[in-house]
């Protein structure tokens, strides 16, 4: 079951001309309207568009952010050490085995 909206779809039995005219005018507008929104839904290609470039600015922040947090003093040390300890764990292991 759908919706419906409540509107009157006539202007007034006792409408003078400039009513009726107003009421042509808001139809017109209002048929405008969703010619537009429908048109808009339906342009699967556009859509498709506007997400890809979202996704793409997305990237392209975090990848600046990334550079950002790598070019870090702190960020570098941390990376160091850990790839020192994992040398240095490493070297233990195979120390033991042969």
């Amino acid at each position: 079951m759908s919706t419906t909206r409540t509107r009157a779809t006539e202007p007034p039995q006792d409408a003078g001309p400039e009513e009726i005219e107003k009421h042509i005018e808001q139809t017109r507008s209002d048929l405008g309207h969703t010619v537009e929104a429908l048109s808009h839904k339906l342009d699967v290609k556009s859509q498709a568009q506007a997400k890809l470039s979202t996704a793409r600015d997305r990237a392209g922040s975090m990848g600046r952010q990334a550079k950002d947090v790598a070019k870090r003093p702190v960020t570098m040390m941390v990376a160091g050490a850990t790839a020192l300890v994992a040398a240095i764990a490493g070297a233990f292991v195979w120390k033991r085995r042969h």
